[in-house]
């Protein structure tokens, strides 16, 4: 009994000294740890630390000490080869969602502690919105930051810039912008309105629809997320592009992320409907799934084929090949004969050769950044050999020929049972054209019933012209009265709805002259040159939008420029005093400084503007003495005198 009191003395004493040794260790580096010191013991502590456990003294469970790496995006989708991949093409990120997080733009690189982050770049898709003061912007499907952006990026909308909503009636700017940032105020708030409208609205100007596919480009190329979203957004608003260079820009941006994802089918087909004519490679996609399936080609591809390929509508018809809509009535009516000719539907094998498609983004901040250019895709090509659809170019023919009956040679003749303007306009519009109508002065004057013994047309045939075109609710263009200027019956002319009683006004007459003159000066031939001179007319004259559109429609006439400039020299140096053809050379000076090729051609045009108009080539007083409105009201009072019908 002894032994065992002395043993658990001895036991008891043991234990409190080598408590005793431990304590002081333990509290001076629970210490530490409290007040961010570093402990005793210095790199092995660090060491210890970085292993990623420590263990307090209390016994609880190790606590786990690592840095939060940047995560990268993860494609939450099928790989973008399959056929399939367009059903699950959404795209997610493990990264933080914090305004202030390094990672709201998938960023790769940690915080930089003691330094303000940089502006983010921040995606608002069709779910979010952007308020801008106090205006909020639903479904913009575009950037924003909250100040200049650490990422360059034209469409971004940096929300602290000065905005100016437009009032109603008030004249909008003609002018564009390349970027939010260079927007004006107004152009700003036009822009945001028409976001804010939910994009179903044509645009106001070409910049905007353009500035706005700068993010689409971004989203889809650089990010390489939500593919799927970008291309149904950039569908949508193909029916409200007027502008030709657009309108390819956003078919080509479609072609490239169909391609990408591989749109099926039934959407391809969706897409094609909307179009009078397809690219090849979406036309390839939508044939390749038949090729040496043995599947007979349904009617509804075959009727898409034929009627949207630029290649076989050719070997069809020639460079005469009509345009036909896609129509569900049309469709019914081809089904039958295809089936009878192509024994049930047209067997394909897959084609020896193969086309490539690249698309390079239009986005300027993208075109140096290779991971931006999307690569190469190499698609079967169906179109360069087509004597494999050649039953099926036979089909078109003999189908199209029931459409559109034999045309008569004059628009007298086709108008023997009907003869009246309508019927007039009818007959000479190609079959479900929405185009305006181009003609001649004698054809109208056919349908008239007007001596034509001479070449010119005389005054009162051109008033009587003009009168019965506003009747009918048609304005003729070119102005048929302008004082001095020859008509001939051969010239062509362009009609173009007007409601009956619209007053047109004199800024819009000057305009539509002057319009025509520049383009005879300057040798217009294409769009891209056109379209300038259009939209700097707008700086010297108040036009309004239906104006502008009439304007625009002269491009059918005056592309290419029917008339030299020698043709309105002639009569303008009749009419026009020495001191009013020197104002009117100033103000075409001024009108041609924004041309495209201005710098390369500015003596030539000068010269060009001299000789022409008659007048010595010194040189024109200072433009900056007017603003450009002071400046076409001058040219206004100048010119209005000519315009008499």
């Amino acid at each position: 009994m002894l032994y065992l009191v002395i043993g658990l003395f001895v036991a008891v004493a043991v234990g409190a000294l080598f408590k005793q040794k431990q304590k002081p260790s333990g509290a001076q580096a629970g210490d530490a740890a409290a007040q961010g010191t570093e402990a005793p013991g210095g790199k092995e502590s660090e060491a210890a630390a970085g292993k990623g456990a420590e263990v307090p003294s209390g016994g609880s469970l190790p606590t786990l000490h690592e840095d939060i790496a940047p995560l990268d995006p993860v494609l939450a989708a099928k790989p973008i080869s399959s056929p399939n991949a367009v059903a699950s093409a959404t795209y997610s990120t493990a990264a933080p969602a914090g305004e202030e997080s390094p990672y709201a733009y998938s960023a790769s690189e940690p915080k930089t502690k003691g330094k303000a982050s940089a502006t983010l770049l921040r995606w608002c898709g069709r779910s979010n919105s952007i308020q801008v003061s106090d205006f909020v912007v639903l479904s913009p499907v575009t950037y924003w930051s909250n100040g200049p952006s650490s990422t360059e990026e034209p469409c971004c909308i940096d929300i602290t810039l000065p905005v100016e909503f437009p009032e109603e009636g008030a004249a909008l700017p003609a002018d564009g912008a390349p970027s939010y940032r260079e927007m004006t105020p107004l152009q700003r708030g036009i822009y945001l309105t028409w976001l804010a409208g939910g994009r179903i609205q044509p645009p106001f100007h070409l910049c905007y629809p353009s500035i706005w596919l700068y993010g689409l480009e971004r989203r889809a190329m650089a990010d390489r997320l939500d593919l799927g979203l970008c291309i149904s957004e950039a569908f949508c608003m193909l029916p409200l592009m007027r502008w030709e260079n657009v309108l390819d820009t956003f078919i080509r941006f479609i072609t490239w992320m169909a391609v990408k994802i591989w749109l099926p089918e039934d959407e391809l087909l969706a897409l094609c409907k909307k179009l009078l004519t397809v690219p090849e490679e979406l036309l390839g996609m939508l044939l390749g799934s038949y090729a040496n399936s043995m599947l007979p080609l349904p009617s509804a591809v075959a009727f898409t084929l034929m009627r949207t390929s630029a290649k076989l509508k050719e070997a069809a018809f020639g460079s005469e090949a009509p345009q036909i809509a896609h129509s569900n009535d049309l469709l019914q009516q081809f089904t039958p004969l295809y089936k009878t000719a192509c024994s049930g539907g047209l067997i394909l094998e897959k084609p020896k050769t193969s086309v490539t498609l690249s698309y390079t983004p239009t986005n300027p901040t993208l075109a140096s950044q290779k991971e931006a250019a999307g690569g190469t895709v190499e698609l079967p090509n169906f179109f360069e050999d087509l004597k494999p659809f050649q039953r099926l170019v036979n089909v078109w023919k003999d189908f199209v020929a029931t459409l559109t009956p034999p045309r008569p040679e004059t628009a007298a003749e086709a108008l023997e049972e009907r003869p009246d303007f309508e019927g007039f306009i009818t007959s000479l519009r190609p079959e479900g054209s929405d185009d305006p109508l181009l003609s001649t002065l004698g054809a109208l004057g056919d349908l008239m019933k007007l001596d034509r013994a001479e070449e010119k047309v005389h005054g009162r045939f051109r008033k009587d012209m003009v009168d019965m075109a506003q009747v009918e609710g048609y304005q003729i263009l070119p102005n048929l009265g302008i004082s001095g200027r020859d008509y001939r019956w051969e010239d062509r002319v362009l009609f173009l709805p007007l409601e009956l009683g619209t007053a047109l006004s004199q800024d819009y007459y000057t305009a539509a002259f002057l319009l025509e003159f520049l383009c005879s000066l300057t040798g217009a031939r294409e769009q891209r040159v056109f379209e300038p001179l259009r939209q700097r007319l707008n700086d010297y004259f108040t036009l309004s939008t239906e104006d502008n559109f009439r304007l625009e429609a002269q491009r059918w006439l005056h592309l290419p420029a029917p008339h030299p400039p020698e043709h309105y020299g002639e009569f303008i140096q009749v009419w026009l005093q020495d001191e009013d053809r020197a104002v009117l050379r100033t103000f075409l000076i001024d009108c041609l400084s924004l041309f495209p090729d201005a710098q390369a051609r500015a003596d030539e045009l000068k010269a060009a503007i001299c000789a022409v108009l008659s007048i010595a080539d010194d040189a024109p007083p200072p433009l900056e003495e007017q603003a450009p409105k002071e400046r076409g009201d001058k040219i206004l009072k100048i010119l209005a005198p000519l315009f008499k019908i």
